[in-house]
């Protein structure tokens, strides 16, 4: 359950989903220069209660698709998944092949290595805003000033997540904060608080789904937030699906209470879209780790704020961690030396199963069958 500081917020509400803008042109391969993104900005749709710099959202107003990269993280692919390591998202403006954000995940050692993925971890969004690609290390992404911060409240203080949805503790989610909030517990929402993500009653049932509430007023309690838009994805995906198939996320806008709890599955908003393989480099990427590639792309004329965009933008990392995180790659070796393969994952009611393939480790090392003495009967 959302928990909300009693600190009250003092801003100006502005203006609630703007009118179309169209984008600002951009020449292939170079930075979003910033005299453009401002005027971009300044025309375009503007939020109720703005939080975010104007850098940060002057350039969240000039991008209409991104296409999102995550590292393989070498250490972790090597043992399998055994060593856990903090996840890396680099988000690029498909229109100019801008690098923008790099998504960087802090969280404990320990809770990684034992409750991945359904540990609480913070995202920190860095502004980026490269012509190319920059291949920062972790100590050299931290040193970044931050754009925007994603919370998610998982275990220890959840450690339900993953199971069948019976309440709220059961439920995963996140809160969104401009800039970096110190000392704010995971799931509380405080003055720089612009959006907040939860799952409806059981997950969807078979339809894993997230809603999102957007700040639409001042002041730190429910009431000043409001039902953005909701985030549906397949009932099957994940394992050796990848290879031949994209699994699709539809986004459709919320503007009733009661469409909290309902399916809409209209994709009015944006399409959220994990990539099937597109080579082979890809192929062996998808088998053996769980680095992922994704595309967003909002819908022309919906006039999506700066803080809408980044609400977004955390649904696909939260979406991630939920549905692509778990199975460590389609390829795993099991305690006996058998290798498993993960076929798909099927969603019902807030849990994935997942559909498995073993091979004994004694056909793979061409071993004669076994025995009728060493038979299980």
């Amino acid at each position: 359950m959302v928990q909300v500081a009693p600190q009250p917020m003092q801003m100006e509400v502005g203006v609630a989903m703007g009118v179309p803008v169209a984008p600002v042109p951009v020449a292939m391969g170079m930075a979003i220069p910033m005299e453009m993104a401002t005027q971009a900005f300044q025309v375009g749709a503007q939020d109720q209660v703005p939080l975010l710099d104007l850098q940060t959202a002057s350039i969240l107003a000039t991008i209409n698709s991104f296409e999102v990269k995550q590292r393989v993280k070498f250490w972790e692919t090597l043992t399998g998944g055994c060593c856990e390591q903090s996840n890396t998202y680099d988000f690029f403006d498909v229109a100019t092949g801008t690098h923008v954000f790099v998504a960087q995940e802090q969280s404990e050692d320990l809770l990684r290595f034992c409750c991945a993925p359904y540990h609480s971890l913070s995202i920190k969004f860095k502004l980026v805003n490269s012509a190319e690609r920059q291949w920062m290390s972790k100590d050299s992404i931290y040193d970044l000033p931050t754009a925007f911060t994603l919370d998610r409240e998982g275990c220890p203080h959840k450690p339900c997540l993953g199971c069948l949805i019976c309440n709220d503790r059961c439920k995963d989610g996140y809160t969104m904060h401009a800039g970096e909030p110190f000392d704010l517990p995971e799931g509380t929402i405080g003055d720089a608080t612009f959006a907040y993500a939860s799952q409806p009653k059981c997950g969807g049932y078979f339809t894993p789904t997230v809603n999102v509430f957007s700040r639409t007023q001042p002041g730190g309690g429910p009431e000043a937030f409001a039902p953005l838009f909701k985030v549906e994805g397949p009932c099957i995906f994940g394992g050796c699906s990848e290879l031949c198939c994209s699994s699709t996320f539809q986004v459709s806008g919320m503007s009733k209470p009661d469409q909290i709890d309902q399916a809409l599955k209209l994709g009015d908003v944006a399409i959220i879209k994990k990539t099937k393989p597109r080579g082979l480099c890809d192929c062996v990427r998808e088998a053996f780790s769980d680095s992922d590639h994704f595309t967003v792309t909002f819908r022309e004329g919906i006039g999506l704020t700066p803080q809408q965009k980044a609400s977004m933008m955390g649904a696909l990392i939260l979406s991630d961690y939920m549905f692509f995180e778990k199975d460590g790659g389609m390829c795993s070796s099991t305690r006996n030396g058998d290798v498993k393969i993960t076929v798909f994952e099927c969603f019902c009611c807030g849990t994935t199963q997942p559909c498995n393939v073993y091979i004994p480790a004694r056909s793979l090392a061409g071993g004669a069958p076994p025995t009728s003495e060493s038979m299980v009967r």
